[in-house]
C-alpha cells in the first residue's frame, strides 16, 4: 500500500512537472523509460516538434513512389501542427498490429494515419475525436443471394464471419453475429485483401469493410462482393488519431484544433481532395448514420 501511495504520488508530481526523474532516482532503466512516457508533452511544446507513425492506407496516408507522404490524414495533421506552431515529423511507418508497442518504447509520440478505436488497442493507446467517421458495411459474395435485405440470418453458427485477429472486426463480429462462426486471421500477417479473399474464395460467409477498402477491391475485382444491406451501414467507427495511453494533454491541445477545423470546412475540403465524388463514401457528422 506504501509503495503505491508512492507511486500515484510520484506519478503527480511527474505530472504536473514538479519532479524530473533521472535513472539515479528510479534505479531502473524499465521505470526511466515509463516515466519518460508522461513527458511526451512537455517535450513536444518544448521542441515544437511532434514524431507521427503512420501507415500506408490510400486515402488517409499514401506513401509515393520517392516515399513523399500525403493524403487525408497527412493533410490534417500537417494543418494542425501549422495552426499550434508544431512541426509534424513523419517518423516511422509501422503495422497497424505493431502501433502499441511504439508507444510502450516511446519512439513516436502519435499514430497520425487514422485508427479505429479498438478494445484491443485501449490497454495502450488512447485515442482523439472523430476526424471523420467511417461506414462499414457486411459484405458477402456478388453471387450470394442468401442473406439480401436480411443481415440477421448471418447470425447462425452454420455461417463464418472473416476477421483479423486484435483488430475492430473482431469486436464488430462479436457485437453483431455472436452466433456464428469465425475465420480469423493472424494481424501481423495479414491484409484487408487477404480478409475479403476468405469472403471470395468461399472459406467464409462475410466480412466486415469500410465502404473505402470495400469499393477499392472491387475496382480490381468487379461485382465479386455486395453490401449485404447496402441503403445503410451496419456500424459506424470514428477516424482518429492514436497516442500513448497517458498522453491526454497531447491529445487535448490536438484535439481543439481538429474541432476548428471541422467547424471551419477544412476537413471537408481534404477528403474532398481526395475522394472527389466519392466523398459519401466518409461520414463528415455521426448524425449522417442511421443503424441497421
Amino acid at each position: 500500500m506504501k509503495n503505491l501511495f508512492i507511486a500515484a504520488l510520484l506519478g503527480g508530481l511527474i505530472a504536473f512537472g514538479l519532479v524530473k526523474i533521472t535513472a539515479s532516482h528510479l534505479g531502473n532503466e524499465s521505470t526511466v523509460k515509463e516515466a519518460a512516457q508522461h513527458l511526451a508533452f512537455d517535450r513536444v511544446v518544448a521542441s515544437r516538434t511532434l514524431r507521427c507513425a503512420y501507415a500506408a492506407y490510400d486515402p488517409f496516408l499514401i506513401v509515393g513512389t520517392n516515399k513523399e507522404l500525403s493524403g487525408i490524414f497527412h493533410d490534417v495533421m500537417e494543418e494542425a501542427g501549422k495552426r499550434l506552431d508544431i512541426k509534424i515529423v513523419w517518423s516511422e511507418e509501422v503495422g497497424y498490429g505493431n502501433i502499441n508497442t511504439g508507444f510502450q518504447t516511446g519512439r513516436y509520440d502519435a499514430f497520425c494515419a487514422g485508427l479505429w478505436p479498438a478494445g484491443t488497442r485501449a490497454a495502450n493507446t488512447i485515442f482523439s475525436r472523430a476526424v471523420s467517421w467511417d461506414p462499414v458495411g457486411v459484405w458477402v459474395r456478388g453471387d450470394d443471394a442468401r442473406f439480401d435485405g436480411h443481415m440477421e440470418k448471418l447470425n447462425e453458427p452454420n455461417h463464418k464471419i472473416a476477421d483479423i485477429d486484435g483488430d475492430a472486426t473482431v469486436a464488430m463480429a462479436d457485437a453483431v453475429f455472436p452466433k456464428a462462426g469465425r475465420v480469423t486471421l493472424s494481424q501481423t500477417q495479414s491484409t484487408v485483401s487477404e480478409e475479403v479473399i476468405q469472403v471470395t474464395t468461399g472459406k467464409a460467409d462475410a466480412v466486415f469493410q469500410d465502404y473505402l477498402s470495400a469499393d477499392r477491391f472491387l475496382k480490381n475485382t468487379p461485382g465479386s462482393l455486395k453490401n449485404v444491406s447496402p441503403d445503410k451501414p451496419a456500424l459506424i467507427y470514428p477516424l482518429t488519431i492514436g497516442y500513448n495511453q497517458h498522453e491526454t494533454a497531447l491529445r487535448d491541445m490536438f484535439d481543439v484544433v481538429l474541432s476548428d477545423m471541422e467547424r471551419d470546412g477544412t476537413i471537408g475540403h481534404v477528403v474532398k481532395k481526395y475522394l472527389g465524388d466519392k466523398s459519401n463514401l466518409l461520414f463528415q457528422q455521426k448524425s449522417q448514420f442511421e443503424p441497421y
